[in-house]
């Protein structure tokens, strides 16, 4: 599955005065929330909670939330560019300032799996060579997206 298969330019937003972890996670939770047309104290709650075992911050300026919700269907997901960064208690201590979060359906073995798979697909598409010095660079919510989408589509 392609990120831009669940990210739409609507879910992407350049943040400024994001001032730590909980902010942060409200903040993407409300996009979530928006594009998977739930609850936004669900999915709130399931960042949160997910977030409570183990941070999601994976490095590299990079913090990936995510979480499962029964009423979900399909996944969803939404990015946070924040340039100065948010506290996130990355692996690398560094903090977060690109933050992808992904909701999906708790249902069956299938879902959870193409949960994993996206969350592998996230990593591997920022991990192309520049895309996160140009994301950070990116003037507005609109060149992020397309930066994303390009990146996505060249990475097999």
């Amino acid at each position: 599955m392609r990120l831009v298969e669940i990210l739409a330019e609507d879910r992407v937003v350049l943040a400024r005065g994001i001032p730590d972890k909980p902010a942060a996670l409200s903040a993407i939770a409300q996009l979530l929330a928006r594009g998977a047309g739930v609850d936004l104290g669900a999915v709130r709650g399931v960042l949160e909670e997910r977030e409570s075992l183990q941070s999601t911050g994976i490095g590299d300026g990079v913090a990936i939330p995510h979480g499962f919700l029964g009423e979900l269907g399909t996944q969803v997901a939404g990015l946070m560019v924040v340039p100065e960064g948010v506290p996130f208690d990355a692996i690398d201590g560094r903090p977060a300032r690109i933050i992808l979060g992904v909701v999906g359906p708790k249902k069956g073995m299938h879902a959870q799996v193409e949960h994993l798979r996206i969350l592998a697909r996230v990593s591997k598409v920022l991990r192309e060579p520049g895309l996160r010095e140009k994301i950070l660079g990116a003037p507005d919510a609109v060149t992020i997206f397309t930066l994303v989408k390009d990146a996505d589509a060249r990475t097999p």
